[in-house]
């Protein structure tokens, strides 16, 4: 063999010696990470529905591995290895699995609940954005309804005990990414302080809807609409904004919240904030 092949599997050998280290201490930390979880549940327990749902966390995360990421390795797939980490250990804390609407894309659906959930929850293909809804409500699963379902499915998420989004997906949009289907996760009622960046309200009015500055209708169907809004705007807030716009408004209710998420090559909106 010559020189030049004799120290090219040199090379070779040694950075596949490094490669095995790194991943030895990508393991050694996951053990360490599945450590400090087991503290924190000792901690603070965490067996109640919604308890160990942090989707402020969760966001905060992201948008720190946004902020640092950086090299050819592409983002999405390091966004979902994060997704995969985050709900894994989230189910260690509380178990859950997530129930699916599929009257809209069902393979869109399914890939985008597998990117942001990982493998190893179940998933529960229900019918329709209302059969979501009430698997949420009546157990301590999660759930995903597409942007684009049909029907007034949000009046579910009405009351004080009923569940509520906690998520719009996905959290960031980038031109050709995977799992790109708009979908809202929706799950029990969380005990997480941490505020969120935008509310979710169903509204119901007697007229025609007027588009009002710093709201998006996010869903309509006939005369109900599911609203985003600034997180400092409350129901009634929302109610005197569309009334002076000449919406005539019959009831206005929180349904949710959701942590504002990152546009990559787009245009900041009320939803999505841009990043370089």
């Amino acid at each position: 063999m010559s020189d030049t092949g004799e120290g090219d599997a040199r090379a070779l050998a040694m950075l596949r010696t490094r490669i095995d280290a790194i991943d030895a201490d990508m393991h050694r930390l996951l053990i360490a990470r599945g450590e400090v979880i087991d503290s924190l549940i000792k901690t603070k327990g965490t067996g109640r529905p919604g308890a160990a749902f942090r989707p402020a966390r969760e966001a905060d995360m992201m948008r720190r591995l946004v902020e640092r990421h950086e090299g050819a390795l592409p983002l999405a797939t390091v966004e979902h290895i994060w997704r995969e980490i985050i709900t894994t250990f989230t189910r260690i804390q509380a178990p859950f699995d997530v129930a699916i609407d599929v009257s809209v894309d069902a393979e869109r659906m399914r890939d985008l609940a597998r990117f942001v959930f990982g493998f190893s929850v179940p998933l529960k293909a229900v019918a329709n954005a209302d059969a979501v809804v009430a698997a949420v409500a009546g157990s301590n699963s999660l759930g995903l309804v597409a942007r684009a379902a049909k029907g007034a499915w949000w009046r579910g998420l009405v009351g004080t005990s009923a569940p509520r989004i906690m998520a719009l997906l996905p959290f960031i949009e980038a031109p050709g990414r995977p799992a790109d289907l708009p979908a809202f996760v929706i799950s029990p009622q969380l005990s997480d302080p941490t505020p969120l960046d935008i509310a979710a309200f169903a509204v119901t009015i007697g007229g025609p809807m007027k588009d009002v500055e710093g709201t998006l209708i996010l869903a309509a169907a006939g005369n109900e609409f599911l609203v985003a809004a600034s997180m400092s705007l409350q129901p009634t807030g929302l109610s005197r904004q569309l009334t002076k716009a000449g919406v005539s408004v019959l009831s206005v209710s929180s349904v949710g919240a959701f942590a504002r998420g990152i546009t990559i090559g787009g245009r900041a909106t009320l939803l999505y904030e841009e990043r370089p």
